[in-house]
Formats: C-alpha cells, sequence, structure tokens
C-alpha cells in the first residue's frame, strides 16, 4: 500500500515538472512575441491617430 502511494506521488511529482516545464518554456515566447506585435500595432495606430487629431487641431486654427 505505501509502495502504491510512493509510486503515484513520483508520477504526479513528474508530470507537475513536466507541466512546469512546457509552460515555461513553450508557451510564454509565443505569448511574448504576441504581446510584441500587439504592442507595436498598437503604438503605431495612436501615433497615426495622434497625427489626424493634431492635423485636424491645425486646420480648425
Amino acid at each position: 500500500m505505501q509502495e502504491s502511494a510512493g509510486r503515484r506521488l513520483a508520477f504526479a511529482m513528474a508530470f507537475a515538472l513536466l507541466a512546469g516545464l512546457v509552460v515555461a518554456f513553450w508557451n510564454p515566447v509565443a505569448h511574448f512575441k504576441a504581446d510584441l506585435r500587439a504592442d507595436a500595432q498598437g503604438f503605431k495606430f495612436s501615433i497615426e491617430l495622434a497625427t489626424h487629431l493634431f492635423q485636424v487641431g491645425v486646420k480648425r486654427l
């Protein structure tokens, strides 16, 4: 009975370690790249919007 519990604990620890490694080395890179692309597109949109609003403001003067 104790051997069975120990074996289950060993398997649980091995799977937890494997899941941690997958999350640590696989997913964050893709998420980080997606975040960078979204930030770059958002920054570009912000600059274009600011330029447009500045032009509209200058025309009103």
